[in-house]
């Protein structure tokens, strides 16, 4: 077999595995799983010197179990607010650092709300589920208010105890560090 010939079998054969990975949906965990690994390193962390002073509007969700929440009931407590969808590969490489974070017993006085934007809120339950994750997840129950509204997956807002957006980290970024935590706790002991 001549060499022209051999090169174009072998680019066929890539295509045909590319493809292969994206109509099954294959790509999704193994992209997921070099987003973690780049997570691991600790590159992508949340800017937390941001200067934030906008009060974060209410918003109607709806947890697990159909009960509908108000974001203004966690008033006077510190909010970890992440947007996410199953379908984004960003989004499931941060999780398990945020569950990690979540398990932390530094949490103590941080609600997490994890905010699925899959349009089947039981395709994210079950995603929940098969990975073992434990933190609370929600859907919304209407409009998202300016303030909340973002055109990036994953997004995360951290609202201190009087309903300001202290900090809003756009893109994916490992949060279980002792630097994030020390941010939350100095929030959660803030009058």
């Amino acid at each position: 077999m001549d060499k022209k010939k051999k090169d174009r079998l072998t680019w066929i054969a890539y295509i045909a595995i590319f493809l292969l990975f994206w109509i099954t949906g294959w790509h999704k965990p193994l992209v997921s799983k070099l987003q973690q690994g780049i997570l691991a390193t600790g590159i992508i962390q949340a800017d937390l010197n941001q200067e934030h002073s906008k009060n974060a509007v209410d918003a109607v969700l709806f947890n697990e179990e159909g009960q509908k929440i108000r974001l203004s009931e966690f008033r006077n407590e510190v909010v970890f607010f992440n947007i996410w969808a199953t379908w984004c590969p960003p989004c499931r490489a941060e999780m398990p650092g945020i569950q990690s974070l979540y398990e932390s017993a530094e949490m103590e006085g941080v609600n997490f709300i994890m905010l699925s934007t899959d349009e089947n809120f039981e395709k994210a339950k079950k995603y929940k589920k098969d990975n073992d994750f434990t933190f609370p997840i929600y859907r919304l129950g209407g409009e998202m208010s300016e303030e909340l509204n973002s055109s990036s997956l994953p997004t995360t807002f951290i609202i201190g105890k009087q309903g300001n957006i202290e900090v809003t980290q756009k893109g994916m970024a490992k949060y279980n560090t002792d630097k994030f935590k020390k941010f939350l706790k100095e929030l959660v002991l803030k009058k």
